[in-house]
């Protein structure tokens, strides 16, 4: 066994944790993006905070909901 080799249950127990910052960064980026769209768009200063805000929640969420249904699945079978 390598000296650098990691424990398969710390590996496990990462992966939920690292999905959840994954989620949350990329709909921080993506509404960003669509919110500074828009405030290009309408001139307005305040739209790319509630996307970037908006992204973030739902990242949140949707990373939350495909973990309760991985723990499910592992459940059932």
């Amino acid at each position: 066994m390598e000296p650098d080799a990691q424990h398969p249950d710390k590996l496990s127990h990462e992966r939920p944790v690292r999905e959840s910052i994954n989620y949350m960064i990329g709909g921080l980026i993506a509404w960003g993006l669509i919110g500074w769209g828009l405030d290009l768009l309408l001139d307005t200063r305040w739209l790319l905070i509630v996307g970037a805000l908006l992204g973030a929640i739902a990242g949140f969420f949707l990373a939350r909901h495909h973990q309760r249904r991985r723990s499910r699945e592992d459940t059932s079978t």
